[in-house]
């Protein structure tokens, strides 16, 4: 397992595959995202990845966290592993606001972006928040299965009865490390701070922005569709009948719309 330090906190993070860098930045509560992406995209490049701090294996400190920290805790990453060329970077949900935000920040070491179900502000973030509040004392398996109905549409729900791989695959992923009811208040902070609405003309990296059409957690379309008539170089990709969770109830499409738009010549 490897950790490295920065800002008095020890970060989990995750190395797989070599060829050009890809950072894949986990959702609110999430310590890895990207259980279905990693494997198919580490045959052709290098990805990076980590707990975000409040989740999984990284430090848990508890106070409100900002999008600062956030996207200095990726930076100090990047320079940790001795990153000298431009990086893709794609994040999911909150990932994707902490993506907007680092490439607000750090345009110059930012190749292509990747905007996967994520707002420019936060819209009804604060319903999640209060949401874990409210089961605090539940279960892991009840919180699992409300967190389930909450990421998935329902075709893909009924799937999972009968994909048993998959469902453990997912089970397994938040049960172990299980994010705190404190935690995802911690990093709610950040969330309800975001707001790049006046700041996403400047980004002009060629952007992919993908989202799911039946979204129960960023609600409504509108929020993408903002994304990209703000965003100057963006393209905007429908996963039709899917919900918060389409990276994993439609991994081979998101994969194959992810690979070739990091592979399309921006010329």
């Amino acid at each position: 397992m490897a950790y490295f330090k920065h800002d008095g906190l020890e970060f989990y993070y995750i190395v797989e595959g070599k060829g050009e860098p890809l950072v894949l930045i986990s959702g609110l509560g999430s310590k890895n995202s990207w259980e279905f992406q990693i494997p198919y995209f580490s045959k052709t490049m290098r990805i990076i990845t980590l707990h975000n701090r409040g989740v999984g294996k990284s430090s848990r400190p508890d106070y409100p966290y900002t999008m600062t920290m956030y996207i200095d805790d990726i930076k100090a990453l990047l320079d940790h592993l001795e990153i000298k060329e431009k990086v893709n970077i794609c994040g999911i949900s909150m990932g994707g606001m902490i993506a907007q935000q680092f490439v607000l920040k750090y345009p110059e070491i930012v190749k292509k972006l990747i905007l996967c179900a994520t707002t420019a502000y936060h819209g009804e973030a604060s319903s999640v928040i209060n949401s874990q509040k409210e089961m605090a004392n539940s279960t892991l398996e009840q919180k699992f299965k409300v967190r389930v109905a909450a990421l998935y549409s329902r075709p893909f729900r009924k799937k999972l009865k009968t994909d048993v791989q998959t469902y453990e695959i997912l089970k397994n992923n938040f049960m172990e490390d299980p994010t705190r009811p404190q935690d995802f208040i911690n990093q709610g902070a950040a969330v309800r701070d975001h707001d790049t609405r006046d700041q996403l003309s400047k980004i002009s990296q060629p952007t992919l922005i993908l989202v799911g059409n039946e979204d129960r957690i960023i609600l409504g379309l509108h929020h993408s569709e903002l994304l990209n008539d703000k965003i100057p170089n963006s393209t905007l990709k429908i996963i039709e009948k899917t919900g918060h969770g389409f990276i994993v109830e439609e991994a081979d499409t998101v994969n194959e719309l992810i690979r070739d738009f990091i592979n399309e010549d921006p010329s």
